[in-house]
Formats: C-alpha cells, structure tokens, sequence
C-alpha cells in the first residue's frame, strides 16, 4: 500500500503538470450555465479524485496461512477478514497523511490474478508456495512454465470464495456479504445461472432476500457461457442453415 502512494504522487504530480500546460482541456472545461451564461465549476475536480487500491487473491492467502480456504474453515475466514480491516484502517492513515482520499476496492481484475499467479510461480522465491494454492491447471502450466505466460492458473480475485468451491450459493452469500462494508472503494457479488431459462419470479426472490437480508449491495446475474468452435458470428440466412453441420455445436464455457 506505501508503494501505492508512492506511485499516485507521482501520477498526480504528472497530472498537474499536463494541467498547468492546458494540455486536458475537456476535463478542464467550464461549462456555461444555460440560464445566466456564466461558467459554473470545472467539468473535472481534479483535488477530489479518489484513488483505488485493489485486492487479488484473499482467498489464496489466507490458504497460504492456515492451510485452508475462506470456506473451508472459520479460522480461514477470520484471518480473511481481518485482514482487510486492517488494510482499510491503514488506508485511512495513509489518505491523511498525505492528503488524498485512498479507497480500498475489488477491482476488475481478472487477468491481473493470472499475472499475479504466472509470476510467482516463475520466481524461486515464491514457487513452492504458489503450487499448493494456486488454481485452474497446474500440470499443464508447469509443462509451459517459462515457454508462455499466458498459462491457465489464476487467484481467486478480490475477497471472493474460489469459484470452483463445491458450495451452495448461500454459503457464498454468507462469506462475501461480509466483506461489502470493509472494501468501500466497489465490490460486486456474481451469481453464475446453471440454467439456460431461469425462473424470472425465482430470480427476483433471490434479488429481494439478497438487499434485505445481507450486506450486499452490488450484484449480478449472469448466465452460462457458449462458444462455438467454428463459428462466431450469427446464421442471417439459409445458406447459413443449410451449410450448418454438428460440428457448429456451441460448447458449454
């Protein structure tokens, strides 16, 4: 988190810069008001930017620690808690101690986790380590490990379960609801659809029970995912449809 703030300094000292060159003059528009015709506030206040420290991997850390996940155990679960309240106490110090606001979020971070995942298994340090907690296909990227770096491993991202934990969306529920209040910088909570023609009257009794019974405040439904092999763009026409075969199948993401 220090080398965070050492590096939003400098992205702020760079931004005054281009500032103080007149060189983002959208962003330092000044709008006129469309009754007066004065100029209300710059479009951008630039002093009020937030600045966002993201999480990757709680989960495989504290893995790390206890030997166990976020759902296999309470103790997992604490530390993965505590933790964070720590990281968010100490982000306070640091927005005051250096005059800016720092937010702690679950960032969009998706390949940063197989980044972060790919380069501690290239590292001496970290190696033997990273293999007991990392997930997707291990075998398969030892095989390839300093031939690509585009291997199928990653860290669960930000404070979420595993994806691949054999539990029920409930006990996810009760996990990451917990972590809502702590990360005030955004997180969001993925409901993955097993079914191709939910339910819309079952999907809104979980929405309802999901804002009044938990912490959650940001959620998403989100169906299964097919690709086709072969093709990837839609049949417009009956050439389309009489030269389809079997092959054309979409397979199941």
């Amino acid at each position: 988190m220090d080398v965070a703030v050492e590096i939003f300094k400098i992205k702020r000292r760079w931004m005054d810069l281009i500032r103080a060159n007149n060189r983002m003059p959208f962003a330092m528009q000044r709008p006129k008001d469309p009754n007066t015709g004065e100029r209300g506030a710059l479009a951008v206040d630039l002093e009020g930017l937030v600045y966002t420290i993201g999480v990757v991997g709680v989960n495989e850390m504290v893995q790390h620690h206890t030997g166990q996940q976020m759902h296999e155990s309470k103790a997992a679960f604490r530390l993965a808690v505590r933790a964070m309240i720590e990281m968010e106490q100490y982000g306070k110090k640091l927005s005051a101690k250096n005059n800016m606001t720092i937010a702690l979020a679950r960032t969009p971070a998706e390949t940063t986790g197989q980044r972060f995942a790919v380069a501690d298994l290239l590292d001496r340090r970290y190696h033997e380590f990273a293999k007991k907690v990392i997930k997707g296909d291990l075998e398969e990227s030892l095989t390839r490990l300093g031939k690509s770096r585009d291997l199928p491993i990653y860290y669960t991202n930000g404070t979420h379960v595993a994806p691949g934990a054999d539990v029920p969306l409930t006990k996810r529920m009760e996990i990451e609801h917990t972590f809502f209040p702590i990360v005030d910088g955004g997180n969001i909570f993925h409901i993955w659809l097993g079914e191709a023609r939910p339910d819309p009257r079952g999907l809104m009794d979980m929405a309802m029970k999901l804002c009044r019974t938990t912490q959650i405040g940001y959620f998403a439904f989100t169906r299964d995912i097919t690709v086709s092999l072969r093709q990837f763009h839609e049949m417009r026409d009956k050439k389309d449809i009489a030269n389809w075969t079997p092959a054309d199948l979409p397979v199941r993401a």
